[in-house]
């Protein structure tokens, strides 16, 4: 981790120096690094010790251009979850999305995934968003170089007609790259590549329906549209 955290160092004080260019941003004034997005269980540099007020403000600030390259794979979900409900107060890190900054969003028929531990089996049709990023302190002087900030993938899970597929309990997990290609999908394309998917939710299956919960600490209490809380 330590030869990881100099390299960035290097490569940031030659970016500074104009001697290396970071990957192109989708939006305006944010310094970009290279993902691994086809793994988001990747060993990246860490999110970083940020506020949350910090998170939100930087989610603010990319949101319109993440939502924009996710539809463009043209899954229904990416094109449409900004609009759903969202579960969390705050972008908070997860540790099984490759240490990224995420959010957590529903859809109607969702609605159930915000009583967490007691909301039990979501019905045929219920759709589960997750986008993600990442603020990657800089190493340097802010006077020189800023926090890069990374876009993550979007990560979709829906609940299939009965006999979809057992093997995920009748889930579809789908994994949407930063720039809108989608990387895998249950029983299509990609499909091995979001194989690692179903294998961690496996996990909770019998108790949990397949899902995962956000820490009590980021939990919404009572549910608004997502696009309330942008007014």
């Amino acid at each position: 981790m330590k030869k990881l955290m100099l390299t960035a160092c290097v490569l940031i004080a030659y970016a500074a120096l104009g001697q290396f260019q970071p990957s192109n941003s989708h939006w305006t004034g944010a310094r970009t690094a290279v993902a691994d997005i086809e793994n988001p269980l990747d060993n990246h540099e860490p999110a970083g010790e940020i506020s949350d007020a910090e998170a939100i403000k930087t989610y603010a600030s990319m949101k319109d251009s993440l939502l924009r390259n996710y539809a463009s794979s043209l899954v229904k979900a990416a094109g449409e979850y900004a609009s759903w409900h969202q579960f969390n107060n705050s972008p908070y890190v997860s540790e099984q999305h490759g240490d990224r900054l995420v959010n957590d969003y529903g859809n109607d028929k969702a609605t159930g995934y915000g009583d967490f531990e007691n909301g039990g089996v979501l019905p045929v049709g219920a759709v589960i968003a997750m986008d993600s990023f990442k603020i990657i302190p800089s190493c340097l002087p802010l006077a020189i170089t800023a926090d890069a900030v990374e876009a993550g993938p979007l990560f979709v899970m829906e609940k299939m007609e009965h006999g979809f597929n057992p093997g995920t309990g009748d889930w579809q997990f789908s994994m949407i790259s930063p720039d809108g290609v989608l990387v895998g999908q249950t029983l299509g394309t990609g499909h091995d590549k979001v194989q690692f998917c179903a294998d961690c939710h496996q996990s909770v299956s019998q108790e949990q329906d397949w899902l995962f919960f956000l820490p009590h600490k980021y939990r919404r209490e009572g549910q608004r549209l997502a696009s309330e809380t942008t007014r």
